[in-house]
């Protein structure tokens, strides 16, 4: 029989009491609700509090969260926390490993999406299935982990579910030497052989860079995937820390994704702080300290340092939190996925005047279309901003562009329409 529902009910019971009968020695904290959340990891209360959320929040945090630690009815594991999420305050804290849901396989959650840059993540707090995908809004991810906190098998998961659909060309680099993704080297839909030494890493990134501008220069609809596990034991290689800045920066609109993964994932990983920021879509599992945390969350909470490790993790892209188990695919299993030749038997050596002549800018190193021309010329004289404009060309059958090659069309179709007032032409002259 589970036992947890009846434990969080008797939580949140005991919660109510002392908060009508002034918890922390004051007036009462007037609570309006309390949800109970049963996770794989840990149970939570969400309660909403209003005007007394503050003191409420204050109350259960003071003194290593002292108060908190009392009302948890059953023999947790790790530490608890409180904090807000949302309008509520939320309260978290393990589940005994005799109750805890720790090996969820991808194999017990149901078939992988099939496209769409998609995969699989784990398993939420509501028994929901967590999908996540590379996509416009969230071009590139960052998985950061201590050792133990199932970072890597996270990474193989999302790898091998990726390598599946044709759409997508994998590049595989490792700073295991090969320990990480090796049980991945043989999958299909492989640009190269898997690069764990800095030669080879250079070869793959001035090359990845040299795709990133031939797909500025000409549409491609299907994806380059650029997975990296323990990117901080390469960037202290100064002309890799500055590939991996201008593929975060750049590969969006060319459909050139990243996937990092790091046990370390404080600044000293990231030569440039724009390559972390860009890296919008966060999977936060167990980190090391509190600083660690901060970094790969993006904030002061949640915290993953007091995460469960095995797989336990917060999901954060910028319109979700899910604290969520991630699935594994068993290494015998990761074998059996099915395999191909790579396009290229080796990676070309270092190219620098490749990875140094990229546009800075995204839009300026594409070809641009005379109905694209056309379309920011009307929009730039009608004073239009960038949604306008992006709805525009979606309605003139061109493909939609991402934010910053829809600036720079913007801004062409601008300089153009000055020049026509300065030479006493008018774009809507009957």
């Amino acid at each position: 029989m589970d036992k947890r529902p009846s434990l969080l009910e008797q939580w949140g019971q005991v919660i109510w009491r002392a908060a009508h009968n002034n918890l922390g020695g004051k007036r009462p904290i007037a609570i309006h609700s309390i949800e109970a959340v049963q996770g794989p990891r840990a149970g939570a209360l969400e309660i909403l509090a209003g005007l007394d959320a503050g003191r409420l929040l204050s109350t259960l945090k003071a003194n290593d969260f002292a108060l908190h630690r009392q009302f948890v009815p059953w023999n947790f594991i790790g530490n608890p926390s409180v904090y807000m999420s949302g309008r509520y305050v939320r309260l978290e804290a393990g589940w005994p490993n005799s109750m805890a849901e720790k090996n969820i396989q991808l194999s017990d959650i149901g078939q992988h999406p099939k496209s769409g840059g998609r995969w699989i993540a784990g398993k939420n707090e509501q028994g929901q299935t967590v999908t996540l995908s590379l996509s416009n809004t969230v071009p590139h991810f960052l998985f950061g982990g201590y050792t133990g906190s199932g970072k890597t098998w996270a990474m193989r998961s999302t790898v091998a579910q990726l390598a599946r659909d044709p759409q997508n060309r994998l590049i595989l680099i490792d700073g295991k030497w090969g320990y990480g993704l090796n049980p991945l080297a043989h999958v299909a839909n492989r640009v190269g052989p898997l690069a764990t030494e800095f030669e080879d890493v250079r070869g793959a990134l001035s090359w990845a860079l040299s795709e990133m501008r031939q797909r500025y220069m000409a549409r491609s609809d299907g994806r380059l995937i650029i997975a990296v596990d323990e990117i901080q034991e390469f960037t202290k290689d100064a002309a890799i820390a500055e590939m991996l800045r201008r593929l975060t920066a750049q590969g969006r609109d060319a459909n050139v994704h990243m996937i990092v993964g790091t046990q370390d994932p404080t600044a000293d990983a990231f030569k440039d702080i724009t390559t972390r920021r860009n890296l919008v879509g966060r999977v936060a599992l167990h980190t090391e300290n509190y600083k660690a945390s901060e970094v790969v969350v993006g904030g002061p909470t949640p915290r993953s340092d007091w995460l469960l490790g095995a797989g336990d993790a917060y999901v954060l892209t910028p319109d979700a939190l899910h604290r969520t188990q991630l699935v594994y695919i068993p290494e015998d299993d990761l074998s059996n996925e099915a395999g191909g030749e790579p396009e290229l038997d080796e990676w070309p050596a270092f190219d620098p005047e490749a990875a140094g002549t990229l546009p800075e800018t995204n839009g300026s190193g594409r070809d641009i279309s005379s109905q694209e021309l056309a379309v920011a010329l009307v929009q730039a004289h009608l004073g239009a901003g960038r949604p306008t404009l992006q709805r525009a060309l979606e309605n003139a059958g061109v493909d939609k562009p991402g934010s910053t090659r829809a600036d720079w069309l913007l801004g062409l179709g601008r300089g153009a329409n000055k020049w026509l007032l300065e030479n006493d032409w008018s774009l809507c002259e009957s």
